[in-house]
């Protein structure tokens, strides 16, 4: 009898990166097609991911076209958190990464999977990371772009731009695989960013106090604040920057309000 060769089928995630990866979540935005929700779940499985949300996506239940396209993923699907808003997906996310396929307008600046995918893993280290997709027919609203920190892009034909819900999935979570399957090499940074939700609040602080400064344009402030977020965006921020960033603020809004109050000491004095 011939000894039988022992084939190895896919790879295994490293210990060192396994936490990470469990941290990592797919958020799906108005998915229409629930056989979209369930090819999803298959390649998030193959991949290594666990951790799917909905957000005011259609139903997905064993009956429908979502159970036979997951392959046997659908405990993904059947385990999904869903939420009526992007909002709520993100709040306790310490990084979250918009994906698009158009550049232009509004949407000036992003990068491809294997450039922001090493990030996402650091990121996850620490953390919840949330890559969002959006509806199948037009993607994401500017709106819900701006809510994210990152911006990806994955680069296809001009011609035929446009890829399926569960293949674009696919290629990110590839990306993230691979890094998964590799020893770390390298000591954990003990940095821990700053939640979605402090950001957000850091931000409309921010606004508040230049647009009482007059330093936002009266016509587009929204303009000028996409820059603001853009510059803090780039950096790394944990929350403990967010507390002094918004100290900061809060002086300067001490100042206007002092300023503001001698003034009229004096005109009532004259």
């Amino acid at each position: 009898m011939k000894p039988t060769r022992r084939v190895q089928r896919g790879f295994r995630i490293h210990p060192d990166w396994a936490n990470a990866l469990g941290n990592v979540q797919i958020v799906l935005v108005e998915t229409t097609h629930p056989g979209n929700i369930g090819a999803v779940a298959r390649v998030m499985k193959n991949m290594g991911l666990t951790k799917l949300e909905l957000v005011s996506s259609t139903g997905c239940g064993p009956e429908t076209d979502a159970f036979p396209l997951a392959s046997g993923a659908y405990d993904l699907v059947a385990k999904a958190k869903s939420f009526d808003h992007l909002t709520e997906a993100l709040a306790n996310s310490v990084m979250a990464v918009a994906t698009s396929a158009r550049l232009g307008g509004k949407r000036t600046t992003a990068r491809t999977p294997t450039e922001i995918a090493p990030e996402i893993m650091t990121a996850a280290k620490s953390g919840e990371v949330s890559i969002v997709f959006g509806r199948e027919s037009r993607g994401l609203t500017n709106e819900e772009i701006k809510l994210c920190d990152q911006h990806m892009i994955i680069p296809t034909d001009a011609d035929f731009a446009s890829m399926n819900l569960a293949q674009a999935v696919a290629v990110i979570c590839y990306e993230l695989f691979k890094i998964a399957s590799q020893p770390v090499g390298f000591q954990a940074l003990s940095f821990h960013p700053a939640p979605i939700e402090s950001r957000e609040l850091m931000y409309k602080h921010i606004e508040q106090s230049l647009a009482r400064v007059g330093f936002l344009p009266r016509k587009n402030p929204l303009r000028m604040m996409r820059d603001v977020r853009r510059i803090l965006n780039s950096a790394s921020i944990d929350e403990r920057d967010v507390r002094i960033i918004r100290g900061m603020v809060r002086k300067v809004d001490n100042a206007i309000r002092l300023a503001g109050l001698n003034r009229h000491n004096e005109a009532r004095d004259e």
